[in-house]
């Protein structure tokens, strides 16, 4: 599958959009780890999801670095520019 973003692409994202809603899976979110990166929400348990990257053979995604917690995702992606 080829990359949804590309390194340098300018996102909008909606800060607000967890606190009047829960993720679901396929939504596209951006978290920091070192640096801000998107991934899109494969699997959601509790108060944790598992995150895959679209291009799944370079990507370092939730299968490199573990579940994470639902407070960690920084906003949903809406709009890329």
């Amino acid at each position: 599958m080829n990359s949804t973003f590309k390194s340098g692409d300018a996102v909008l994202v909606n800060r607000l959009s967890y606190i009047f809603s829960k993720p679901k899976i396929g939504d596209i979110v951006v978290l920091k780890k070192e640096k801000y990166i998107i991934k899109r929400i494969a699997k959601i348990r509790k108060e944790q999801v598992f995150l895959l990257g679209d291009n799944k053979k370079e990507s370092s995604d939730s299968r490199v670095f573990g579940w994470i917690n639902k407070k960690e995702i920084v906003g949903k992606v809406i709009f890329k520019i």
